[in-house]
């Protein structure tokens, strides 16, 4: 089936961070990506795509690719690009729900896992089709500052009229509607370690880890929870996300990355708070994004507790319960209580906090950031009780807490606007504590982008009505290079009938080959290659004067060419 093609909304600064959570070159060495960072997406911008972006390319005829060495291969892998839009509903920001015209700008969106990557290729090595070398290629180096060897895979971007996509191409995550009759927001997320479900209001209240994902396919998860007080017309309300009210639900699905906004609405005697919330959800995890802003209440309003948590239900009886603080877990019973101070410290921007729950039925690991100075006490919140919570509020689901850990703001009068930032990872079961500290490392320490133009430097042949009569190599055009004529193609030719080895070269005026064109095997005849002006390495060539040499059985040609500044 086609991609469907999508766009960018406002955690998108924040979303980089952790996707780019978005490879030297040998290509016999194994990068270690594959398997250090299984579970974490890669996203890079339109504007990384100089040559194919700003109206100058469709999404349609855009291709990743991974090259593998050791079979000399070229296998497609799951990606998807979202479009970037202004938002209808407010036009001060972007969306990835409104359909732009299908052609890659600078502020969309290239998604794909690491865990795809692959080897490094060589510039003359191409994939199969004919229509992709009339334009460059993009290769994608992504680099893990957490290894010291094996630390770069590579992906490829190539444009091609005539490549398609495989109807049976992995689907890393997949979004189901609600069924009829029922509430937008009762629709269902699959990952490939996860089923996420969800109530009325469109908050999470069913997550369960399959049996192909070392899980029990039970349901383990109460619910999502959330809540408010607010002191307003001389007394304390309390709110919770039973009382949120689902004003809509937008949802994008993609192959690798479903992405969903549910509009919420907190209603009081004074007026309405509304707020929205942008969740990511990818094979292995979810990125959950919102902004409250609370300088613009109504008068007379103050909050003075905010808290965010995820309760689980009794079948975690148990489980073991780790955050940063802890090195011996809770063991979840139902009457575990909660934390002491210490336990509960949290840590400021731009550190993460975390927190896990180790069950026989799945483990769930969130992080989560706070600002500094927002409150006077943020902590992490944790209850293990059968009744009540531990902030003053009223609980809800099924009233009962099961390793119940989040995090809570409190405070006389709550200013300033509170960005929520979540992200959650399901896995199989029992996972040990050493499962979260590796994801909360490699959520601090993202994985590096870098993306490079390439040129198709194949020898391509020429159509003649016979063969040549003489070895040639001919000047190179345009010559010279330059920033406006950054590739030349140059033509040789030759005269032998039987295949004849061929290597033709980029020499500095030092003697030393900087770049490899050709080398192969190749009959009697007319040919031409393009020189990007780069060398072997990626980099541009500096301006100067360079050698090229064509050398076929005993023969050798070699002219001259310039680059200028």
């Amino acid at each position: 089936m086609p991609y469907r093609y999508k766009s960018c909304g406002r955690f998108t600064s924040l979303l980089c961070v952790v996707a780019a959570i978005i490879l030297s070159f040998s290509p016999f060495a194994f990068s270690q990506i594959a398997v250090n960072r299984p579970y974490q997406p890669v996203i890079v911008k339109g504007n990384s795509f100089a040559e194919f972006s700003n109206n100058t390319a469709p999404m349609g005829q855009l291709f990743l690719y991974k090259y593998i060495s050791a079979s000399n291969a070229w296998e497609p892998i799951p990606y998807q690009f979202d479009e970037v839009e202004p938002d209808s509903l407010n036009p001060a920001s972007t969306t990835y729900f409104r359909r732009g015209d299908g052609n890659l700008d600078d502020q969309d969106e290239l998604a794909f896992m690491a865990r795809d990557a692959g080897d490094k290729a060589l510039t003359n090595t191409w994939v199969n089709d004919a229509a992709s070398r009339s334009f460059a290629r993009y290769e994608i180096e992504v680099t893990d500052p957490l290894l010291t060897t094996g630390n770069t895979g590579y992906v490829y971007l190539f444009r091609s009229s005539t490549l398609s996509i495989s109807p049976t191409a992995k689907d890393y995550v997949a979004y189901v509607a609600a069924p009829a009759g029922a509430s937008a927001g009762q629709d269902t997320v699959r990952g490939q370690t996860y089923e996420e479900g969800h109530a009325a209001n469109g908050i999470q209240d069913l997550l369960r880890v399959p049996a192909a994902a070392n899980g029990s396919n039970l349901d383990f998860l109460d619910r999502l929870k959330v809540r408010f007080k607010v002191f307003a017309i001389l007394a304390e309300v309390t709110f919770t996300e039973a009382g949120l009210g689902l004003q809509g639900v937008r949802a994008r699905d993609g192959r690798v990355r479903v992405i969903r906004e549910l509009r919420e609405r907190i209603s009081l005697i004074t007026g309405n708070i509304d707020f929205s919330i942008l969740l990511f959800y990818y094979g292995y995890s979810s990125v959950l994004g919102t902004s409250l802003n609370l300088n613009t209440l109504p008068s007379g309003v103050r909050v003075t507790s905010l808290r965010q948590s995820f309760d689980f239900d009794s079948r975690v009886n148990g489980a073991k319960w780790y955050n940063q603080n802890l090195s011996t877990p809770v063991t979840v019973t139902g009457s575990s209580g909660n934390l002491n101070s210490t336990q509960a410290a949290v840590v400021y921007d731009p550190n993460l906090n975390w927190y896990m729950l180790s069950s026989a039925h799945g483990s769930f690991v969130n992080l989560f950031s706070l600002p500094p100075n927002f409150g006077n006490s943020q902590r992490f919140y944790f209850q293990d009780a059968q009744n009540g919570t531990n902030d003053g509020t009223d609980d809800t689901g099924d009233n009962k807490s099961y390793g119940d850990g989040g995090l809570l703001i409190t405070g006389t009068d709550i200013k300033g606007v509170f960005n929520l930032f979540l992200i959650s990872y399901v896995l199989g079961k029992d996972q040990p504590r050493a499962a979260a500290e590796a994801l909360h490392n490699q959520t601090i320490k993202p994985l590096t982008v870098k993306t490079q133009a390439q040129r198709n430097t194949v020898a391509v042949q020429q159509p003649t009505l016979g063969a040549p009569q003489r070895f040639a190599l001919l000047q190179n055009s345009p010559n010279p290079l330059s920033l406006s004529t950054p590739v030349t193609a140059i033509r040789y030719e030759l005269p032998h009938t039987p295949q004849t080895p061929v290597a033709l070269r980029i020499f500095n005026v030092l003697g030393q080959n900087v770049r490899e064109l050709v080398n192969a095997v190749q009959p009697a005849g007319r040919y031409e290659v393009q020189w990007d002006g780069r060398l072997e390495n990626g980099e541009r060539a500096p301006a100067g004067i360079y050698f090229y040499q064509l050398r076929a059985d005993d023969q050798t040609a070699t002219q001259k060419l310039m680059i200028l500044p």
